[in-house]
C-alpha cells in the first residue's frame, strides 16, 4: 500500500512554515498521485481512528492510531470519478459517485476487519418505476440509521430513502422524496433539509413518515446556489454554503420553519473579496468547521450565531485565490478531536485543533448631536487578526476577535469625527461598547457649468468630486448651475463633463469653505464613464437571462491563466470604470451573458457639427468554455435613426482590452445628422451555451469641429473673484500684445452688456456692480483674436 503515496516530510515542513494557520497544527501530511476529494471518519471497536478519502480513482482508508504518521491501509479502486461523497454507519462506510457514464451505484465497504484488510461491493438495483442506481452526488445518514441519497440519475437528483440498519451492509430502498434536485442533504429528528443548489434554496421537510414527506419551509441562500447545510448542535440554527465566489456562510433560524430568518453571514477577512469559494460547512459543538477552496480548513465560534467570528485556520493551498482548487472536506468529529482535511491537489492532512471561544464586542453607534443612528459605520480593531465589521441599518456593529487582550477600536465614516477606544475583550466573553461620533462641517460648492466657446449654460452637466476617502456627484439644472451641499473638508480631484461635451479636469480643489467655480466645456463627444450620461442597457431577442451591460468598476475572473471578465478599465481613459457584461464576479460562468442578447445603446449624438467625424473606442470580448465549440461575437453598430449599419464585428476571444477602434462615419453613410446612436450587442444562444463576456472603455468622437462651434486651444481661462457674486467681481485680465486690449461682456442672449477698451498694464478690473442677476460670458481680445475668457454668474 504505501508505494502508492508519496509521504513526505518535507512537505509537511513546509506546510509548517508557510501555510497559514490560527489555533490549528499540522500533525501529518498523506499525499497520493491521484487528486481527491471528499473525507470522512471512522472509529473501529478497538477505539483506533480512520480517515476515509474519496479519490478521483477510488477511496483511501487511512490509520490514525499515530495521528503524527498517518499511514494508508486500504485502497479500493473505482471507476475516474471527480465527484464522491462517504458517510458511515456501524461498521460500514457507503460512498457515492457521480461522474457521468460511471456506474457504481452506491459502493459499500466491510470496515470491520481493520487494519488488515476490507471488503466491498456496489449496490446497483433497479428500483420500482424509475430504473437503475448508478450515480449519485452525496449521501447522508441520520441517527436511526437511514440513508438518504441525493443528486442521484433517478427521482430527477430527488432524495431517495434507504434502510441501512435493518440489515447492516445491505441497502433497503424505503422510499422517495420530492422531485426537486437536491444536491446534498442533512436530516436529525426527521427533519430534513436539503441544499436545492439550482433553485438557490434550503428546503426542510417534515419525513416522520417516509411515505408521506411534507415541505415546511424554504429559506433562498445568499448566492442562490445552496451547495450544503449543517445544524447547531440544539438543532435551532441552519448553516449553509454556496458554491460561488465571494459567496459567505449563511445562518438562518430555523425553529420556525415557516418563518426562516437569517442571523448573520460570515467571509474569510484574510481573503475578502479574491474570489475564494466556500464547499462545505460541518458543526461541532457550536464552532462550524469549514472547508475553502483555495482557503483551506476555517473554525468559526457560532455560538453566538449573530455574530459568527473565525477563531481558526489552516491553509493547504499554496497557490492564488479563487478556483477549484485546494481543500475540499473538512471532517472535525472523530473523538481525539483531531480535523482531517482533503485537498483536490496534495491529499490528506491531519490537523490539530485548539477550538477557543471568541471574544465579542458588539454595540451602538449614533450621532453626538441628535442621538440617530448611523449606519456604514466602519469599525476596525487594530490587531493581528485580520478583522472588519460595520454599522447596519440600526446602528448596531458586531465584531470580534479569536485572541483575548487590550484592543484600540477605531470608528469612522466620512462626514464625522473618527473615534478610538480602548477596550479589553476576553475569550467566550461579549463586550458591549456604544458610541457617539461627532459630525463634520458640511460645506456648498456652487457654480455654473457652460459652453466654453458660447458662454451658454448646459443643462444636466456632471461634476465629480473625490478624494481619497469619498466621492460627491452634483448636476446642473436646466440653467446650467449647481449645488453641491454637504461636501465635508478635504482636497478633492474635479472631474466635469456632459453628454455633447469633451470631459474636463479641474485642479485640485482644497475645500474647507463655501465655494463657487464656472466650469467650461469644450463641445464634442467623450466618454470614459467616469460619469453617467445616459446610456441605455437591454436586451434584444432573444432576451439574455444574465449579463446584463452595467456601468462599474470591473471584477476580474479567470479560468486557469485565463482573464475571462476584465480587472481593470482602459489604463488611459479617466476614471476605474467602464461598460461590461456583468460584474458579479466569482466563477466564469456565473453573470456572464447567457441564453440570449445583450445591447448597450449610446444617446443620439449630433454629428453634423463635425466635418469628417471618426468614432473610436476600446473593446475587449472573451467567448470560451461551455457546450461546442464557442461560436458567439460581439458587434458594433451605428444608426442615423433610418438606417442601420453593422461596422464592427469582433469573433476573436481575447482576454485583454483590445486596440483602439476607429470608425468614420462618412465610411457608411453619406450625410452626417444629430440623430446618430452607437450601439454595442452581444449574446449567447441556446442550446449550445458558452462563456461570453463583453466590456467597452474609451468612448470618442475624433475630428475637427466646423469652425463656428470650435474654440482655439490658447485661450486662457480668466480668474474671476468672487464667482458666483452678489455685487461685483474683480477679474483678473488676460495678456495681450499691443498697447490696448478689448472687454466684451455677453449674456445668455448673446446681447453686449458691457465694453471697454483697457490698458495692456491693467492686471485686474472691478465688474458686474449694476448687472442684473444671470449668467455672462466675459472674454479680452486684442487685434480681433480672443486672448481669454470667463463664465460668471450674478445671484
Amino acid at each position: 500500500m504505501k508505494s502508492r503515496l508519496l509521504l513526505s516530510l518535507s512537505m509537511c515542513w513546509l506546510s509548517l512554515t508557510v501555510f497559514g494557520q490560527l489555533n490549528m497544527t499540522l500533525l501529518s501530511h498523506v499525499q497520493y498521485t491521484a487528486n481527491g476529494n471528499d473525507i470522512w471518519g471512522w472509529v473501529a471497536p478497538d477505539s483506533t481512528e480512520y480517515a476515509i478519502m474519496g479519490l478521483v480513482n477510488g477511496v483511501s482508508i487511512v490509520s490514525l492510531a499515530d495521528p503524527s504518521n498517518a499511514t494508508e491501509v486500504a485502497f479500493i479502486p473505482g471507476q475516474n470519478s471527480t465527484w464522491r461523497d462517504i458517510k458511515t454507519w456501524g461498521n460500514y462506510a457507503y460512498v457515492t459517485t457521480d461522474q457521468p457514464g460511471t456506474t457504481e451505484g452506491l459502493l459499500v465497504i466491510d470496515m470491520s476487519h481493520l487494519p488488515d484488510s476490507v471488503s466491498y461491493y456496489r449496490w446497483t438495483p433497479d428500483l420500482p418505476g424509475m430504473g437503475t442506481l448508478r450515480t449519485c452526488h452525496n449521501l447522508w445518514i441520520d441517527e436511526n440509521g437511514y440513508c438518504y441519497l441525493s443528486g442521484c440519475n433517478l427521482n430527477a437528483g430527488g432524495i431517495l430513502y434507504l434502510d441501512v440498519f435493518t440489515q447492516p451492509g445491505t441497502p433497503i430502498y424505503v422510499n422517495k422524496g420530492f422531485n426537486i434536485y437536491s444536491h446534498d442533504v442533512y436530516v436529525r429528528n426527521d427533519r430534513m433539509y436539503t441544499s436545492e443548489i439550482y433553485n438557490g434554496e434550503l428546503g426542510v421537510y417534515d419525513i416522520s413518515d417516509k411515505n408521506n414527506t411534507l415541505l415546511l419551509g424554504r429559506q433562498k441562500t445568499p448566492f442562490e446556489f445552496t451547495h450544503n447545510s449543517w445544524l447547531s448542535d440544539d438543532g435551532t440554527v441552519a448553516f449553509t454554503t454556496d458554491e460561488r465566489a465571494n459567496a459567505p456562510i449563511g445562518a438562518y433560524d430555523v425553529s420556525d420553519p415557516s418563518d426562516i430568518i437569517e442571523l448573520d453571514q460570515f467571509r474569510p477577512i484574510q481573503t475578502l473579496g479574491q474570489n475564494v469559494i466556500p464547499h462545505n460547512v460541518h458543526v461541532w459543538r457550536d464552532w462550524l468547521i469549514i472547508s475553502y477552496y483555495t482557503d483551506g480548513g476555517v473554525i468559526v465560534d457560532a455560538s453566538r450565531p449573530t455574530n459568527l467570528i473565525e477563531v481558526g485556520n489552516f491553509d493547504t493551498f499554496l497557490g492564488g485565490n479563487g478556483g477549484f482548487s485546494g481543500a475540499w472536506g473538512a471532517y472535525p468529529f472523530l473523538p481525539s478531536g483531531i480535523v482531517l482535511v482533503s485537498d483536490i491537489n496534495s491529499g490528506l492532512y491531519v490537523l490539530g485543533a485548539n477550538y477557543v471561544r471568541a471574544c465579542w464586542l458588539e454595540g451602538l453607534v449614533t450621532d453626538a448631536t441628535n442621538g440617530g443612528v448611523i449606519n456604514e459605520v466602519d469599525v476596525s480593531i487594530a490587531a493581528a487578526q485580520p478583522n472588519t465589521a460595520k454599522t447596519g441599518l440600526d446602528g448596531r456593529y458586531e465584531t470580534g476577535l479569536a485572541t483575548a487582550g487590550t484592543y484600540a477600536v477605531t470608528f469612522s465614516k466620512t462626514g464625522y469625527q473618527s473615534a478610538t477606544y480602548e477596550v479589553e475583550l476576553n475569550n467566550g466573553e461579549l463586550t458591549l461598547l456604544d458610541v457617539q461620533l461627532v459630525p463634520l462641517a458640511g460645506f456648498t460648492v456652487s457654480g455654473l457649468v457652460a459652453d466654453a466657446a458660447t458662454g451658454a449654460p448646459i443643462p444636466n452637466a456632471k461634476l465629480l468630486f473625490s478624494s481619497e476617502v469619498t466621492s460627491f456627484i452634483a448636476q446642473a439644472a436646466a440653467d446650467g448651475t449647481f449645488s453641491l451641499s454637504g461636501i465635508f473638508a478635504d482636497t478633492y480631484d474635479v472631474t466635469a463633463g456632459a453628454w455633447g461635451y469633451l470631459h474636463k479636469q479641474l485642479p485640485a480643489a482644497s475645500i474647507n469653505t463655501n465655494q463657487s467655480m464656472v466650469v467650461l466645456l469644450d463641445r464634442g463627444y467623450q466618454d470614459d464613464f467616469v460619469l453617467d450620461f445616459g446610456w441605455e442597457a437591454g436586451t434584444g431577442v432573444p432576451a439574455a437571462s444574465a449579463g446584463f451591460w452595467v456601468r462599474d468598476e470591473p471584477v476580474g475572473t479567470f479560468s486557469g491563466n485565463q482573464q475571462v471578465n476584465p480587472e481593470t478599465d482602459v489604463d488611459t481613459d479617466l476614471g476605474d470604470a467602464c461598460f461590461l457584461t456583468g460584474n458579479g464576479g466569482g466563477s466564469i460562468g456565473f453573470d456572464d451573458v447567457d441564453n440570449g442578447v445583450v445591447v448597450l445603446s449610446s444617446p443620439p449624438m449630433d454629428l453634423s457639427i463635425y466635418t469628417d467625424p471618426v468614432i473610436s473606442y476600446n473593446l475587449w470580448f472573451v467567448n470560451t468554455g461551455g457546450s461546442g465549440n464557442p461560436d458567439d461575437n460581439l458587434k458594433v453598430k451605428l444608426s442615423n435613426g433610418q438606417q442601420t449599419v453593422t461596422v464592427e464585428t469582433v469573433n476573436q476571444s481575447v482576454g485583454a482590452w483590445r486596440p483602439n477602434s476607429a470608425i468614420r462615419v462618412l465610411d457608411h453613410f453619406t450625410s452626417l445628422t444629430d440623430s446618430f446612436t452607437v450601439v454595442f450587442e452581444t449574446s449567447d444562444l441556446p442550446p449550445n451555451g458558452h462563456v461570453v463576456e463583453a466590456a467597452v472603455d474609451a468612448f470618442r468622437v475624433n475630428g475637427e469641429l466646423i469652425s463656428s462651434l470650435s474654440t482655439p486651444a490658447d485661450i486662457t481661462e480668466l480668474r474671476a473673484m468672487p464667482n458666483p457674486f452678489r455685487q461685483d467681481f474683480i477679474l483678473q485680465t488676460a495678456a495681450v500684445a499691443g498697447d490696448h486690449k478689448l472687454l466684451e461682456v455677453y449674456n445668455t442672449l448673446g446681447q453686449l452688456v458691457e465694453q471697454a477698451i483697457v490698458p495692456t498694464a491693467t492686471n485686474q478690473l472691478t465688474l458686474g456692480k449694476n448687472w442684473a442677476a444671470g449668467t455672462y460670458f466675459v472674454r479680452i481680445s486684442a487685434d480681433g483674436r480672443v486672448a481669454g475668457r470667463a463664465v460668471v454668474v450674478k445671484q
